[in-house]
């Protein structure tokens, strides 16, 4: 038996609400996991960061931190010597990563 025109277009509008409830439902778990990875790594860390947290945050040496952070865009506390802003340096590391 063929559906007629309405009954198609019946279908049509609950194929395409299905599709997205599933791309929403995507969207949702993504966020989630970025949420559950960022309270594993940056929320991790103290709002105010040291050297020795961002070696561990890099994983780099001293030598290589202390060229990091003589950079001009480099995020610090300001008047706080060796101290950095952690949400500021996360979003450096992210405006500064080539994915």
């Amino acid at each position: 038996m063929q559906m007629n025109i309405k009954e198609q277009i019946q279908k049509i509008d609950s194929l395409e609400f299905e599709l997205f409830q599933r791309k929403l439902e995507l969207v949702i778990e993504k966020a989630y996991l970025k949420g559950v990875q960022d309270g594993q790594t940056k929320y991790n860390y103290e709002p105010v960061l040291t050297k020795k947290d961002l070696k561990k945050i890099f994983q780099v040496s001293t030598a290589t931190v202390d060229r990091l952070i003589r950079r001009k865009d480099f995020p610090r506390l300001i008047p706080f010597a060796g101290k950095y802003p952690r949400d500021e340096v996360f979003e450096w590391i992210k405006n500064n990563t080539k994915n």
